[in-house]
């Protein structure tokens, strides 16, 4: 078994992502998550292969039954504090460890000071340990802890899984649409619609050509969505009824389930639904990982950290209204404007790729070498 312990609330979204591809990965081991209570109850759905369990309390007897119970064979360890008679087993058993996004106020207890030595006992478990800044790291290294041990990644994030596709209809689609200039409107709440048609006027009077396809978050709506864009003056194509985008329509309701990931592969411009009318922003990662470019209302949640991750690497746009939107959409149609914002973005979900490898490859391989 695969242990990940996730040792704060702010970790939770890379632990679910790390136990995801941990479980994805491996077919000899299973995967165990655990973390304290309160950061439990902060846990929703688990990644399939991945069961969920407290960390048993500091003690010699609970640690013991834990061991019992669990026997883990490697161990990553995702920031928080650490617990002293845990790590003194994982040491005294010689279990494979990695300690992740480690920072100087986890390596000891509430109300301890930092003291050399007791920096380096508390981290003696860990073959290695990646640090969250170079700060850590050098008082890491200082207390005497060997420097090939040590690694700065800065914080690992969450990853962002691309969604899957159709091959076959993204070379079928791609050669309907011609390289017209287009935006997606993904996954958009009943509300959204007339703001949708507001925003595509506007956007349309600097490009005549430009095309909306909009994907209605109840796919069977999309015959219902489809009459109101016409009774708004607008040629409207829909895939349910099998239309293939054409050179005249305006609008294309891509009403089929499970395409999302299609649209937003060919999309350079993806509005997220639920964020101008409510109803529950989708996650913005979706697109911002397969290279769409992000614009969105103000209504984020539940997905607010991660609108805020593509902002500060100035990854998206935020919009207050309908009339903004199509501003907006009109500006950043450009190629230019839109593959800065889309490089932007992939760049910031796939930064910490690499890292998320090795620490994948290094659990399977450690996992083989014990079998």
């Amino acid at each position: 078994m695969i242990w990940v312990h996730c040792g704060s609330g702010d970790e939770v979204p890379f632990c679910l992502s790390l136990a995801s591809r941990l479980a994805e990965a491996s077919d000899v081991a299973g995967v165990l998550l655990t973390a304290e209570p309160e950061v439990l109850e902060m846990i929703g759905r688990l990644p399939r292969g991945v069961e969920l369990a407290p960390v048993p309390a500091d003690t010699a007897s609970k640690v013991r039954a834990f061991w019992e119970d669990r026997a883990p064979r490697y161990l990553i360890w995702v920031g928080g504090t650490l617990r002293p008679v845990l790590l003194r087993w994982i040491e005294k058993l010689h279990l494979p460890a990695v300690l992740v996004n480690a920072r100087t106020a986890g390596l000891h207890g509430k109300g301890s000071r930092w003291l050399p030595r007791a920096g380096r006992t508390a981290v003696a478990a860990f073959d290695r340990i990646l640090t969250a800044d170079g700060a850590t790291a050098t008082r890491l290294m200082r207390s005497g802890v060997p420097a090939d041990r040590v690694q700065v990644t800065g914080p690992l994030l969450e990853e962002a899984l691309p969604l899957r596709h159709d091959a076959n209809e993204l070379t079928v689609m791609a050669e309907a649409l011609d390289n017209r200039p287009m935006w997606f409107a993904a996954d958009i709440v009943s509300q959204e619609v007339m703001h949708m048609i507001a925003a595509h006027l506007v956007a349309s009077r600097r490009n005549h050509r430009l095309l909306l396809i909009v994907t209605p978050r109840d796919c069977t709506t999309g015959p219902q969505v489809a009459e109101t864009l016409r009774e708004a003056g607008l040629i409207v194509g829909v895939r349910s009824e099998g239309d293939d985008p054409t050179e005249e329509q305006q609008v294309y309701v891509a009403d089929l389930e499970g395409e999302i990931g299609l649209w937003y592969r060919i999309a350079p411009l993806t509005f997220i639904g639920g964020t101008l009318s409510g109803g529950g922003a989708t996650s913005p990662f979706d697109a911002a990982v397969l290279g769409s470019a992000v614009v969105h209302g103000t209504r984020k949640a539940p997905h607010d950290a991660r609108f805020a991750r593509l902002a500060q690497a100035e990854a998206s746009r935020e919009v207050r209204s309908a009339s903004e939107l199509g501003v907006a959409v009109g500006a950043l149609i450009a190629p230019e404007q839109t593959a800065r914002l889309a490089l932007a973005g992939w760049e910031e979900l796939t930064r910490n790729a690499e890292t998320l490898n090795t620490l994948v490859r290094d659990a399977l391989h450690a996992i083989e070498d014990a079998a």
